[in-house]
């Protein structure tokens, strides 16, 4: 234990990643608006790929930021991209055979499973207690989101189990580029190698459509500029704080989207829905209270 410090954790850390959960959540109640407009999810995933790419472009430009990547960040930051990718197809691939909500749930057992595997590869052992508040905020979600298991099917459920490996795969590669690429050089590549992943995905996918109407093109913009703030938060509270309490942290997103649904859409608010998210907002508080242990001159647990 004399190796060990406890100290509070980072308030950059739990900024960055509410801001990441935050964003998230407001693109779901978006999406029925710019699909309504013409739009289709591949269309989505491709042109924000491109205006992130462009954006981070510029950002890098003005700011003379380098575009360089270390050869020992390389491969981390390939593998990240390459998750971030899965995560999107894997997860548009499960709801063509599953509910929305189940979906969402059997995705939002990533957090619990970064809180295990997380540690382990860090040849430590996983917090009992941080374990416990992800099964927390897991059992919110469930509530919340009142799954039907009528509309389970395996072709779906494989997706989803895709789908959350990714989600775990892109936070734990996270934690190794951090240390050697800059955060906004980082978001570029991930960008550019998404654009070039979405062309090599299209020809399972013909449904590319290009906006046309001023309503489609502004609400695809809208989203891809809530996922790049979302991307950049998550990437920026991983190297802060780790990937395990940035994954209880993402456990903010579906909170977000059901309050957003009832404000902006007018959906009505049942009781399972607030006992659920009082569930996920408790979890995520025993994180933020709980000290960050470490070994000295490590990163956080």
């Amino acid at each position: 234990m004399d190796n060990l410090t406890e100290t509070k954790i980072p308030s950059g850390g739990i900024l960055s990643g509410l801001l990441a959960g935050i964003s998230f959540g407001l693109i779901t109640p978006i999406s029925p608006a710019v699909y309504d407009a013409g739009a289709t999810p591949m269309t989505v995933t491709l042109f924000r790929f491109i205006l992130g790419s462009l954006a981070m472009l510029v950002i890098l430009g003005l700011t003379r930021g380098s575009f360089l990547v270390p050869a020992k960040g390389r491969l981390p930051l390939l593998s990240m991209s390459f998750f971030i990718f899965c995560v999107t197809i894997f997860y548009l691939s499960a709801v063509q055979y599953i509910s929305v909500g189940l979906a969402a749930i059997v995705f939002y057992t990533f957090p619990v499973i970064v809180t295990i595997i997380d540690p382990l590869l860090q040849k430590r052992t996983p917090s009992l207690l941080q374990l416990g508040l992800s099964l927390l905020a897991f059992t919110g979600i469930t509530i919340a989101l009142g799954p039907s298991l009528d509309s389970l099917d395996w072709r779906g459920l494989g997706f989803l189990c895709l789908t959350s490996f990714s989600m775990c795969g892109g936070l734990i590669c996270g934690r190794k580029v951090v240390p050697l690429v800059p955060n906004l050089t980082s978001l570029f590549y991930v960008n550019v190698i998404g654009i070039a992943l979405s062309c090599l995905y299209l020809p399972l996918d013909n449904s590319l459509h290009i906006p046309d109407n001023l309503t489609e093109f502004s609400l695809t913009g809208l989203i891809a500029g809530l996922y790049l703030l979302a991307i950049l938060a998550q990437i920026t509270s991983v190297g802060i704080i780790g990937p395990s309490r940035t994954a209880m942290f993402l456990n903010s997103e579906p909170v977000v989207t059901i309050a957003m649904a009832v404000l902006v859409l007018h959906e009505a608010l049942g009781i399972s829905q607030v006992i659920g998210a009082l569930f996920v907002m408790l979890a995520i508080a025993g994180t933020c209270y709980r000290p960050v242990t470490r070994p000295k001159q490590q990163s956080a647990s």
